[in-house]
């Protein structure tokens, strides 16, 4: 049994470091303690003169995900990349929450743990699908250490409409997106992840990553699929720990829980927020904090991109992420 798992910390290892190699920035990579013998996985890059601006990846994702648009940043930034507690490769703690506010409090206060050591005293941040939860979670509670916040894709925002189906709202996708999503919503109920079944299959492990990987990011050249699909196998195959707050966040169909539609009204914090045009998320999350708060917010769609716009179509968003930066200047 000892060899059943494909997991390898070498394996994993190769894959990140040649992923730090094609986004062309020397990044470094660290383990920034936090209580209780835990820790927070960062990769900083850029000039420590240039104002910080922090990334946090999406659900079982991590921190190179960004490998693609990460020099545009760091030529104007100091950049933290960090792992959420409980992924990648920072620690995996038990997970023992059973409550909404327990489940966000876990990622949040690892965030804030984290600015404190670092001593950063405001930075912009952004945040991938459920990073971008958990994100606007850590802006709503600690808003004066956000001077900006860009959400990219971000899960857990608009209602839920009355009368929503899920099946029928996937209807129109590409066989294997649908197969995939009713097999992730049975397993959702009972709160079994994708991953643990991942790490339960052993050396089929890497076929199921194929089946994910292959057909979507079709941007990707042929060498960075290869490492990435090595990145997020490995990543996925350590043991579970944050990956089980979703069953308390979202419900079946990706609905938060607490839409932050609502949550985020009396928030005076500039937002952006940022979509594929072929992206599985609605705008709509967006238009509605909109209507909530009264405020004006940013909204960019990019061309030519499904959910993961930092590999379908980097360089737009990229220049759209820079160029709202500047305009949230003007923005209250």
């Amino acid at each position: 049994m000892e060899n059943w798992s494909r997991f390898s910390p070498e394996k994993l290892d190769e894959a990140e470091k040649a992923l730090i190699q094609m986004s062309k920035v020397g990044l470094e990579r660290n383990y920034i303690p936090l209580s209780g013998g835990r820790h927070l996985y960062c990769l900083t890059g850029g000039s420590e003169k240039n104002p910080p601006i922090v990334f946090l990846h999406g659900y079982c994702g991590a921190g190179m995900i960004y490998f693609k648009i990460v020099k545009d940043f760091a030529e104007h930034y100091r950049v933290y990349i960090l792992d959420l507690l409980g992924m990648g490769h920072s620690s995996r703690p038990e997970f023992t929450a059973t409550s909404l506010e327990e489940s966000e409090a876990f990622f949040v206060e690892a965030i804030e743990e984290f600015r404190n050591i670092t001593e950063l005293e405001k930075f912009i941040l952004v945040g991938h699908s459920f990073g971008g939860y958990v994100a606007s979670c850590y802006t709503i509670k600690y808003t004066r250490r956000v001077e900006k916040l860009l959400l990219l894709s971000p899960v857990g925002f608009p209602r839920r409409p009355k009368g929503f189906n899920y099946l029928e709202s996937i209807s129109k996708r590409d066989w294997k997106f649908r197969f995939a999503w009713k097999v992730l919503m049975f397993f959702w109920v009972k709160n079994i992840t994708p991953v643990q079944i991942l790490r339960k299959v052993g050396p089929l492990s890497w076929f199921m990553i194929k089946f994910f990987v292959n057909d979507r990011f079709q941007e990707l050249t042929l060498e960075e699929l290869a490492h990435v699909k090595d990145y997020l196998e490995q990543i996925n195959l350590m043991p579970a720990s944050g990956e089980l707050a979703l069953v308390h966040i979202l419900e079946p169909g990706a609905w938060a829980f607490k839409p932050l539609c609502k949550r985020l009204k009396d928030v005076r914090v500039p937002m952006a927020f940022f979509y594929g045009d072929r992206d599985w998320m609605s705008p709509e999350g967006a238009e509605q904090t909109a209507q909530y708060s009264g405020k004006s917010v940013i909204i960019h769609t990019i061309s030519n991109s499904d959910h993961h716009l930092y590999w379908d179509n980097p360089r737009e968003l990229s220049q759209k992420m820079m160029r709202s930066i500047e305009d949230m200047k003007y923005i209250n």
